[in-house]
């Protein structure tokens, strides 16, 4: 996103915050969810614009009115508190399946606010008291994601493990388990920013893959789980329909926005390990179905481009330089952690 307003014309840079925990602690994070085999798990080094660090934004040097956008539910105390002439705006990409006090208080409140799902404005406007300026969703590249016809067949079942409890990590964990078990013989491809569980010795692991092999991966597999107890707009979601697969996921708010049961996909209940289980069957056990899903949902993501992102995105910025007329400057400041 940031890429494109830079190319649209925006003087747009990425700040993150510095230096809150301890050594030891980061340390630990450098190694679990940094750096592994010379790749990093954000999306930070493709970046082709200015980037900076802060203890607090204060720190920095702001253009008249420039417009900084706190992405996500940890950035917003940071930019609530900058006191420089700039114009605020909150990101929000989703809420915890249990949100603290904290976490709620940063959607409180009045400041100029967008989401990345529809699903999530009647929260937002409890929250806040005030109308959600727009529906920014996430988007998708479909010149990285696509159905790639050197691969032949797709036997495979996907998905992508993520162990926080959002992500429902045991209901993944479990499905895989007996989809193993009922169906030794269908292989399972599993990508995550995190080590193999034992449980999951039987699959065909990735950690960290590159877009490239992640949409190789996609393509081994003809249904693609999502056992999240929520989500704001699942990307992983996009990227499997981009690519063809038939996802299969719980009814959670972001899924909702993307997919319609029987239409591009199919919904299961959060939770219902059974009916992650039934679906599975009936996509492999019916050819028809498993081609008209895909072929829906590759329609589907020709809605949700990262130009067309940008579109919408840049409607909402040129709406707060007219109510306070900027020099075309945007900082995007993202939470201390960035993962695929």
């Amino acid at each position: 996103m940031a890429n494109l307003l830079r190319e649209r014309g925006w003087e747009a840079r990425i700040v993150l915050p510095r230096g809150r925990e301890s050594l030891r602690k980061r340390v630990a994070q450098w190694l679990s969810l940094g750096r592994w085999r010379g790749r990093t798990t954000g999306f930070l080094h493709e970046f082709k614009g200015p980037t900076a660090t802060f203890r607090t934004l204060n720190d920095l040097s702001y253009q008249p009115n420039e417009i900084v956008i706190a992405v996500g539910t940890y950035s917003v105390p940071d930019v609530r508190a900058l006191t420089k002439p700039v114009v605020k705006l909150r990101f929000n990409h989703g809420f915890p399946a249990k949100p603290d006090a904290l976490q709620e208080q940063a959607w409180r409140g009045s400041m100029p606010t967008i989401t990345v799902s529809n699903t999530l404005v009647p929260r937002l406007r409890e929250l806040s008291g005030e109308d959600v300026l727009a529906v920014v969703p996430n988007g998708i590249d479909t010149r990285v994601y696509f159905p790639d016809t050197s691969i032949e067949s797709r036997p495979a079942i996907g998905a992508v493990l993520n162990s926080h409890p959002n992500k429902a990590p045991e209901d993944m964990l479990a499905v895989l388990a007996e989809a193993h078990q009922r169906h030794p013989d269908r292989p399972q491809v599993i990508f995550s920013t995190e080590r193999r569980p034992e449980a999951l010795a039987h699959t065909d692991y990735h950690r960290l893959p590159s877009a490239d092999q992640a949409r190789r991966l996609y393509n081994r597999a003809k249904v693609w789980l999502l056992t999240s107890r929520t989500e704001g707009l699942p990307g992983v979601v996009l990227e499997a329909m981009a690519c063809g697969c038939v996802v299969i996921s719980t009814d959670n708010d972001g899924s909702l926005e993307i997919l319609r049961h029987e239409e591009n996909g199919l919904i299961v209940p959060r939770g219902d390990r059974a009916a992650f289980l039934a679906q599975i069957d009936r996509v492999f056990s019916s050819p028809d179905l498993a081609a008209r899903l895909s072929n829906a949902a590759l329609t589907t993501t020709q809605q949700f481009t990262w130009a067309r992102a940008a579109d919408k995105m840049e409607t909402v910025l040129q709406s707060l330089h007219r109510t306070a007329p900027t020099s075309h400057c945007v900082s995007v400041a993202s939470p201390p952690r960035q993962t695929p």
